[in-house]
């Protein structure tokens, strides 16, 4: 009577090592992330990678003092211009708001009916209600997407009120120019 089994034959065959066109695309794939990353530690991880940092000059340089100036008062006074105010809004409406306290902004697209009726409308109530206007067109991205992150979710024709120092007062739709005139007048408030 034998004590060792006999050999069964079922895992003998040779196993293949290669990998389906799938499974190779995403090892060369995490390949590449884990390179890029490991790279990027690498050169941003040392001072002065980004050029915030200054890096240390290998030969000082010597210090001098300057020479006293004579204090001379301006020729021309000052002007009184209203101060920059960096709002995150486009720049159209940042000017805007430096020469007024309340500004209406239209946002269309050009060549359909229904904005430009809006625009119209928008334009009409702020010149009304003593406002600043800017009109933006809806394919300027790069205005639209400094809008949207100011003021949220923009309707297809929009009217914003803005008010100084850059505070959303109301987000409009298809709207009539005294409902806008309102709007200014409580934003004024």
């Amino acid at each position: 009577m034998p004590f060792k089994p006999s050999e069964s034959h079922a895992d003998r065959d040779p196993v293949s090592l290669t990998l389906t066109p799938p499974l190779r695309i995403t090892a060369l794939v995490l390949g590449a992330l884990v390179l890029t990353g490991l790279a990027a530690v690498v050169f941003l991880a040392r001072p002065g990678a980004l050029g915030g940092e200054p890096t240390a000059s290998p030969t000082p340089t010597p210090v001098t003092k300057p020479a006293p100036h004579a204090v001379t008062k301006p020729k021309h006074a000052a002007t009184s211009r209203p101060a920059r105010v960096a709002t995150g809004f486009p720049p159209k409406v940042d000017h805007a708001l430096r020469y007024g306290r309340v500004v209406v902004v239209s946002v269309s697209l050009p060549g359909a009916a229904v904005d430009a009726v809006v625009r119209t409308e928008a334009r009409a109530a702020a010149r009304a209600a003593r406002a600043g206007f800017v009109a933006i067109s809806a394919s300027d991205e790069r205005s639209i997407s400094r809008l949207v992150a100011k003021s949220g979710v923009l309707p297809a024709p929009a009217v914003v009120i803005i008010k100084r120092p850059g505070l959303v007062a109301g987000v409009f739709s298809v709207t009539d120019a005294g409902t806008i005139q309102q709007a200014v007048a409580q934003a004024r408030r």
